[in-house]
């Protein structure tokens, strides 16, 4: 087996540390902030940035400074062994989870289109409602069971006020309160907007799951307010309204399908065994 000589091999050694100065240099040259041993490139930048933010002359330092100041942090919780911690562990992992998945609906939810046909009809379904505003009042509340036995409770006449005063846990309207006058198109949830609007006077809602709860609502008062709308003026509502409600579906329906194709197991009485 040859040997390399004292030259060949310092040849060998130079041409080795070149060659990562050059790959480094390559990877890291054009980098736009630094902290110790990390850097940050503009194409890793232009990748954390919300979608539609343009960075300026006039931005750029402070949040060139931002992430400097972020890098510090870490870099210094890293070196405190922060991130060996289980707990920390599995905190991260949840969150890549939570940020693939979060990615994954984004690009599932680029799908969903609405025709103008589509918009079009459910204008005409609707176009009443749009020319109203509603007051309501309502009771909330976390249990989906209470709920539903509170609805029997009315329905066999029970007071609406007296049963909101004595069991709604709603922060806005508290206690059976009345609400001002609601148009159509100010509530963010559009389901419980349709249900409110298909209501009349006195009149109470099935239980409705909501992000606040579980809601009963009775209807106080509808008016109208507009002789007329113009298709063009709730358009734009209207796309947003059928695409949240085709997003949920197509959801819903995606996972449904994963279940049924995947081993699924939900043990609440594991959690609480010694």
């Amino acid at each position: 087996m040859n040997r390399l000589g004292r030259g060949e091999k310092m040849k060998r050694v130079i041409f080795l540390v070149l060659f990562a100065f050059l790959v480094l240099f390559c990877e890291k040259g054009d980098y736009i902030a630094r902290v110790g041993n990390s850097y940050l490139t503009r194409k890793a930048l232009d990748a954390q940035l919300p979608a539609g933010v343009e960075l300026q002359k006039e931005n750029l330092p402070s949040v060139l400074d931002k992430w400097v100041s972020s890098e510090l942090i870490y870099q210094e919780a890293k070196r405190r062994g922060i991130d060996k911690r289980e707990d920390v562990k599995y905190r991260m992992e949840q969150l890549l989870k939570d940020f693939l998945v979060n990615e994954f609906v984004e690009e599932e939810l680029e799908k969903i289109k609405v025709s103008p046909a589509e918009a079009l009809d459910y204008f005409n379904k609707h176009k009443e409602e749009f020319l109203c505003e509603v007051k309501i009042s309502r009771i909330v509340v976390a249990d989906e069971n209470l709920a539903h036995s509170l609805l029997e409770a009315i329905k066999s006449g029970k007071d609406f006020k007296a049963l909101a005063q004595e069991f709604s846990q709603d922060l806005v309207l508290k206690g059976g309160e009345e609400s001002n006058y609601i148009p159509r198109g100010s509530l963010n949830d559009p389901n419980l907007e349709e249900a409110i609007f298909s209501l009349e006077p006195n009149q109470v809602s099935d239980v409705l799951k909501t992000q606040e709860g579980y809601q009963i609502i009775k209807l106080i008062d509808k008016k109208k307010v507009k002789k007329d709308v113009a298709f063009k003026d709730v358009s734009e509502y209207i796309n947003n309204v059928l695409k949240y409600r085709k997003s949920r579906e197509h959801l819903d329906s995606l996972i449904a399908f994963l279940r049924s194709k995947t081993k699924v197991e939900i043990r609440p009485d594991a959690y609480f065994k010694k």
